[in-house]
Parts: structure tokens; sequence; C-alpha cells
């Protein structure tokens, strides 16, 4: 019965880091893994190593969570900075804008970094929903980030799956435009024609990924979360964002590094 008693029952947010993935031997021993997977082993493995370096009783009492793998975690050398390219994709759980900018405020803070090269957006499924699509839902996210590239934070915006008229109404509309789209092939097996020809047109670059629409699904993070503490832990969590970096060492292609930033809320109130 001892095992069931939560070990952080007033925590209201979780906020975890997994470092500099590069190097993990764990995720070497699997290089045909899914991103799903790829992201459930980090939060997995960051929150057993954060398990394990806590005080039990401080945490009983905690209501906001900050897990990160000490280990790896690596900021970005500022004397390397200018031969390193920053990309973070984002993946919105919804279209909030004070999610965004805590989200891009994250990764500076976790990198020790002024500037990202380029962020992409992946926005939820429903809004990319060819027979709902509305510019307008998008809108205020696209100003936010608009935002940090008029403060030079940022350089570049993309974003995924968008198809031809999509990209093409948020294109005639941005101040800044979007340089990047996104195209899952297993979706689609080749590029749409009309899209390739209009990303020519606009100097849209056009690259393959593999990410799914929805990259955490609740459950699967509350099961990661009951595996390595209780169930009672597990209960409410929902993901508020996940944020995926990679940087670049420029002129090379080689990944310097790689990492996941995720933050998850649960309203206390809702639980039994």
């Amino acid at each position: 019965m001892a095992a069931e008693i939560p070990v952080f029952p007033k925590a209201s947010t979780i906020s975890i880091h997994s470092g500099n993935i590069v190097n993990w031997n764990i995720l070497k021993q699997k290089p045909s893994q899914g991103p799903t997977e790829e992201l459930l082993d980090c939060i997995s493995s960051t929150l057993t190593k954060w398990k394990e370096g806590i005080d039990v009783n401080e945490v009983q009492y905690k209501d906001k969570l900050v897990c990160a793998n000490e280990k790896f975690v690596e900021t970005l050398n500022p004397t390397e900075r200018g031969d390193l390219k920053l990309t973070v994709k984002i993946f919105l759980q919804r279209c909030d804008t004070e999610l965004l900018k805590e989200i891009i405020e994250s990764v500076f803070r976790e990198l020790e970094t002024s500037i990202i090269e380029t962020i992409l957006i992946a926005f939820p499924e429903n809004i990319l929903d060819a027979d709902q699509f509305c510019l307008d839902d998008i809108k205020p996210i696209w100003e936010t980030m608009e935002m940090f590239v008029q403060e030079e934070k940022v350089y570049f915006l993309g974003v995924s799956e968008m198809s031809k008229v999509q990209i093409e109404q948020l294109h005639d509309w941005a101040q800044v435009k979007p340089t990047v789209n996104q195209v899952n092939l297993a979706s689609c097996c080749v590029m749409p024609p009309d899209l390739v020809k209009y990303a020519g047109e606009s100097d849209i670059q056009l690259l393959t990924h593999n990410d799914p629409k929805s990259i955490l699904q609740t459950e699967s993070f509350q099961k990661v979360i009951g595996a390595i503490f209780t169930t009672r832990d597990a209960e409410g969590w929902e993901p508020q964002w996940t944020a995926r970096y990679s940087c670049v060492i420029k002129g090379r292609g080689v990944i310097r590094s790689k990492g996941y930033i995720m933050k998850a809320a649960r309203d206390l109130k809702k639980r039994k």
C-alpha cells in the first residue's frame, strides 16, 4: 500500500527537459525508433533519473515540478554559437499565444541562447483540417512568432503539413513569410505537384519528415508517469506542448545536439 502513496500530490504542472540525447546509448540501440517512441523514452529516462535525486518529503509539497536530466543538459557554448544553427519544432496542443511565448522563452532559457535560427510550428490536427481551415485561427500564433523575428530573436519561420491552399493564404497575409513547409510522405507518398510549384515560386523550402500529427497522447504520457511513480501521480495530466530542438554545425550537417522540452498540466480540483 505504501507504494501507492503519491509522490507529488500537489503538483499541477510538470516541465521536462531531456538534455542532449545525441550520445544516449539507449537511443543508439533503437535506430528505427519513431518520433513518439523516442519522445516517450526521453520522458521516461529523464523522470527516472530525476526520481533518483529527489527528496520525496520536499516534493510532496511542490506545485510545480521541474525535471531535467542534468547529466545530459547542455547549453550552447557562446564561443561556438556562430558555427551552429538551432532549429526548434513546436508541437502545439492548442493555439494559445501565451503558451507559445512560454515555449520559446523556455528554449532560450534552457539552452542559454538569445537566438533561434528557425522555428517550425506543428499546429493542432483540427486546425489544418481541409474542410474547416480558417486563417484567422492561426493568425495570433503567427503574429506572436513575427514579434520574435522583429526583435531579432528568431530568424526564420516555418510550418508543418500545410497544403498549397493553406500556405498560400498564410504567405499572402503574413508580414514574415514562411520559408519552410514540412511534408510527411507517409501520408502522400510524393510531394503534391501544386505545392511543389507554389513553393518554388514563393521561395519556400519543402522538407520531408515522419512526425505523427499528434506526437504525444495524453494516455501515453500518463502511462509513463504511472510506471515510474504511482497511479495516483499519473491521474489528470495533459500535455500542454512539446518542443524538439536540434543544433547542427553549419556547412557540415553534423548534429551537435538534439533534445526535447515539454510541459504538462493537471487540474487538481477535477481529481477524485
